[in-house]
């Protein structure tokens, strides 16, 4: 009774349109309970849902919101020594700054039992859980594999797995790393690359690419990211608006790719496309400048033009839109990474390279009116449903 009553406050005013007007001001406390108790039983899954997140985040502080945006990486401490165990720092920055999800890299990771261990703590050190990330693609971009203490399978490379002109190999591929991811406590992987390997000077992609056409490169990755998905590991298919067509690595420095918008639409973006249309839960922003498809002059990863009116408005793109990492060299003359972010349509930034001062910044925008509360909700209502989605709120409910 006490968990159904949560929704009292949303109830109560359906009750009074259902009731007439004034009738609720005779009925005693016990009628009114039972009302509102047979209303929420008569909710569908999707009212319910709706109910507990507009009631959730109604009831989060400005600085919890500010927080789940940030999905931030913790490699190693103070002394440079790789972190593996949650300690007392770890767990004053997750809390003190509210972080929305924790993405894990090789120096994380041990032993199978380490891992779960360090990944159950870091989940429920929040009172919001937190997601848990890894680029795990296959190839030779793999962090279980990092340790050799972990008996994980090995996976071909995408361009291996386009080879073999077989969507199946792409979706068992996708299956066998998300039960192994599943098994650990992951529930975010950073994995497809949707980018087309069309410039054959490109170093950065390579055989990360299932393939340089368009349409064979889109049916891989969304094999593969049903194959993560349909065992419970997000999905974010990388690098918008298409990091195959540049020769720049844009971890050392910004990635330009001459491409036009129709260009990008007739091939870059038919991936992308693909798994939109197939319900991916994440697309991750490059670092990559596009002067011949915006007027801003900024990656897209910062771009309103590329994430907002591009990605979000004209690709119908519902799901979470996360940038890559901040650390990279590409953005770090941006102070002010993160906010540009959010501010330009990501609903995450990845990596912040200070997250006291992006979280302090994301503060002081909507203090200033640079970014609203409404705007904020958004992006923090998109993240939280697919927390939902993944049972993290049961205890709630």
């Amino acid at each position: 009774m006490q968990k159904r009553m949560r929704y009292i406050t949303l109830i109560f005013f359906i009750c009074i349109g259902l009731l007439g007007c004034q009738k609720e001001a005779v009925l005693s406390e016990t009628e009114f309970s039972n009302i509102v108790v047979k209303e929420v039983q008569e909710m569908t899954p999707e009212e319910k849902k709706e109910a507990f997140l507009n009631e959730k985040i109604s009831n989060m502080t400005l600085e919890q919101k500010a927080g789940q945006v940030l999905f931030c990486a913790f490699r190693r401490d103070e002394n440079n020594v790789p972190i593996t165990t949650y300690n007392e720092a770890l767990k004053a920055t997750l809390q003190q700054y509210h972080i929305g999800g924790v993405v894990l890299f090789g120096e994380n990771i041990d032993t199978k039992e380490q891992t779960k261990q360090l990944i159950e703590e870091i989940r429920n050190s929040s009172e919001i859980p937190i997601f848990i990330g890894i680029d795990e693609e296959g190839g030779s971009v793999s962090r279980l594999h990092f340790s050799g203490k972990l008996d994980v399978a090995d996976i071909p490379s995408a361009e291996e797995i386009g080879n073999t002109n077989d969507t199946t190999v792409a979706y068992q591929a996708g299956k066998t790393i998300a039960q192994e991811l599943k098994e650990l406590g992951f529930d975010v992987d950073f994995a497809p690359v949707a980018d087309i390997r069309e410039n054959a000077e490109n170093t950065v992609i390579g055989n990360r690419a299932f393939s340089n056409d368009p349409q064979k490169a889109a049916d891989m990755a969304v094999a593969f990211s049903q194959g993560l998905q349909q065992e419970g590991i997000s999905a974010a298919a990388k690098h918008f608006p298409g990091h195959g067509n540049t020769i720049e690595d844009s971890h050392e420095g910004m990635a330009v790719s001459k491409d036009t918008l129709e260009e990008m639409e007739q091939k870059q973006w038919i991936p992308f496309q693909k798994v939109i249309e197939n319900d991916i839960d994440f697309i991750m922003a490059g670092h990559i400048n596009t002067p011949n498809a915006t007027t801003d002059g900024l990656p897209a990863s910062l771009s309103y033009q590329m994430l907002t009116e591009q990605l979000r408005n004209h690709l119908g793109f519902e799901g979470i839109i996360i940038t890559d990492a901040l650390d990279m060299a590409a953005v770090t003359k941006y102070e002010n990474a993160p906010l540009m972010a959010i501010q330009a349509g990501a609903d995450m930034a990845l990596m912040p390279v200070d997250i006291e001062k992006a979280h302090t910044d994301i503060l002081t925008a909507l203090k200033q009116g640079t970014l609203s509360e409404d705007t904020l909700n958004e992006k923090v209502k998109r993240i939280l449903s697919l927390k939902y989605d993944k049972g993290y709120f049961q205890k709630e409910l």
